[in-house]
């Protein structure tokens, strides 16, 4: 039986690496095996990077040529250790180099003896003198006097000693001690082991190879000490510590590679047009950090049973692809993905967010966010998303989503929400009545736009759900054109269902991208521009409300007729309106 799943356990070996950041690690061991000691390397990169698998790599890539010790602070710290975690770390350590449980002993005692008082001797060292009376007014007074040089200097002796003595033993030149998940403890915690193994472990024939981010320490000093370190003192810390800052690669990871090595254990077709539109979609959903992509191909693997037995009638390369897509949306973007699944939608849907002239329109609505708005950054990486979803939805080739591709789609999205933790399992905005009411209103729009062209393109707008004011059924059409007088004029047709079997068709006329020059735009026009019995209500910003113009039957096989009429009769009205003020002037 195949084995499924991705554990969140890091590479062993190069072996395992699919990311092909073997030249990475090459590079690094042979740094570590030839450098000057003692040296402190850093490991850095975000939560899931793969610091873990990095180290790993690199233990495993010297074995045979030096003696390597692991210390996981992740392990201890869960413990609540308090500021025992410092001790523990040097215990594990001292362990590793077989050192006699004496001696381990007096090391231990040696440094829980000095307590705070060794935090600000490290400091005074690693900071700087100058800013030791901050430090100092943090820490408890102790009257004792101590001849901190000769005992520190005694400790690191025995550690010395222990060093040299593990390493004539096992034929080797340099102990490395790798201490993997710094960044995981709190910052000001993180701080106190860099001080411990500065003070301490800082010695010939040693290197250090740390988990840690420059980030952390610099809130670690600032959590510790104060916001009085300044930046600059902050940066003289992480210099002093360490020697050999290093960023993980992941610009660099062979991305295509792992996404086909992952697409093949779950058996998706991996053709090059197939591993190229899942590379994308983690691309402009996720990401590719490794942690996070592991925990997507879990959920899909999981999705995956749910949909082989419950999605009938669909070719299995279609239902994977679909799913994926679905899967991305889901952990990336959640608003959109409530949203698809808490209304019904439709082909139409699709095209608005298809179009590139509609697509940014249609996102905001959909996350509430008006268009006089700075463009959110999950709006941005949405336009940059949303083609690669809807070409993972297509079963052909043909650019548009037939109804058949939206049943797989809806098939398939309802399955999804065992893994969603706020999708709801109803669809809010679908109910029967209003869902025909919106049908029955938008095909009137579509009638009433052919009707038109002659005019322009009259561009059918629906909202993507329901909210104050706006009905799911309310469907309108609206064209834009320059006019005469240099402003751009929007003209809509708006129907919205009154009761059952009545449509209130209303009229709007809007400064279009005009900002700065609604004076004009109102002063040229004047009270009616629209030339019809009801008095517009007015808007500021540049917007003429004419509501409820028509009231027509729903069934009435003349409404986009009368409708296209009021429409051609108010455009022509807007238009000789601006020419007769263009000609008095």
């Amino acid at each position: 039986m195949k084995k499924m799943g991705y554990p969140d356990r890091p590479v062993a070996n190069i072996t395992e690496d699919l990311f092909n950041v073997e030249v990475y690690v090459n590079a690094l061991c042979s740094f570590i095996r030839s450098c000057e000691t003692p040296m402190t390397i850093s490991i850095q990169g975000d939560w899931g990077s793969g610091k873990t698998s990095m180290m790993n790599m690199m233990k495993a890539n010297m074995q045979g040529s030096v003696w390597p010790i692991w210390f996981n602070t992740w392990q201890f710290s869960q413990f609540d250790m308090g500021n025992s975690l410092a001790f523990s770390m040097m215990d594990v350590i001292l362990k590793g180099l077989d050192c006699k449980a004496d001696v381990r002993k007096k090391i231990i005692s040696g440094l829980v003896g000095f307590g705070k008082r060794v935090i600000r001797n490290v400091s005074d060292y690693t900071l700087g003198g100058e800013i030791t009376s901050v430090i100092t007014n943090t820490l408890d007074s102790d009257p004792v006097e101590v001849d901190f040089a000769s005992e520190i200097t005694e400790l690191k002796d025995k550690f010395v000693e222990a060093v040299r003595s593990k390493l004539e033993k096992e034929h080797r030149d340099r102990v490395v001690i790798f201490v993997d998940d710094l960044d995981r403890l709190q910052p000001a915690k993180a701080v106190e082991l860099l001080e411990v193994l500065k003070l301490f472990l800082d010695c010939e024939q040693c290197v250090f190879v740390l988990a840690v981010d420059y980030e952390v320490v610099t809130s670690g000093i600032r959590q510790k000490y104060g916001d009085d370190v300044s930046v600059e003192k902050g940066r003289s810390f992480f210099d002093k510590i360490i020697q050999l800052p290093f960023k993980m690669p992941v610009a660099s990871y062979d991305i295509h590679r792992y996404v086909k090595g992952m697409m093949e254990r779950i058996d998706v077709a991996t053709d090059e047009r197939e591993v190229d539109l899942f590379f994308n979609l983690i691309k402009t959903s996720i990401g590719f950090n490794p942690r996070s992509m592991k925990r997507m191909f879990n959920t899909y693997e999981l999705l995956d049973i749910v949909t082989e037995s419950t999605v009938i009638n669909i070719e299995d390369s279609d239902r994977k692809r679909v799913l994926f897509a679905i899967i991305c949306a889901q952990m990336c973007y959640e608003k959109l993905y409530l949203y698809f699944t808490s209304t019904r939608v439709d082909e139409d849907t699709f095209s608005s967010l298809q179009d590139a002239n509609t697509l940014e329109a249609s996102l905001r609505e959909i996350y509430g966010v008006g268009s006089d708005d700075e463009e959110t950054e999950e709006i941005y990486r949405l336009k940059e998303f949303i083609p690669y979803f809807i070409q993972a939805l297509q079963a052909d080739d043909n650019n548009c989503l037939s109804e058949k591709e939206l049943d797989i789609f809806r098939a398939i999205l309802r399955c999804s929400i065992v893994t969603s933790v706020n999708a709801k399992t109803e669809e809010s905005d679908s109910g029967s009545k209003d869902w025909d009411y919106r049908n029955k209103n938008k095909d009137i729009v579509k009638i009433t736009a052919e009707k038109l062209k002659d005019i322009g393109k009259f561009t059918p707008w629906m909202p993507r759900k329901a909210r104050a004011g706006i009905k799911f059924s309310d469907i309108s059409g609206w064209y834009t054109w320059t006019t005469e007088a240099g402003f751009d004029c929007t003209l809509e047709y708006y129907l919205s269902r009154i009761s059952e079997y009545i449509i209130g068709v209303s009229f709007i006329l809007t400064l279009s991208q005009g900002k700065g020059q609604e004076e004009m735009f109102f002063e040229i026009l004047g009270s009616n521009p629209l030339n019809l019995d009801n008095s517009p209500h007015k808007e500021d910003w540049g917007k003429y409300a004419y509501t409820n113009v028509l009231r027509i039957n729903a069934s009435d096989s003349s409404a986009s007729d009368q409708i296209a009429a009021v429409t051609r009769n108010a455009y022509i009205s807007v238009n000789e309106t601006i020419a007769a003020h263009k000609n008095n002037k």
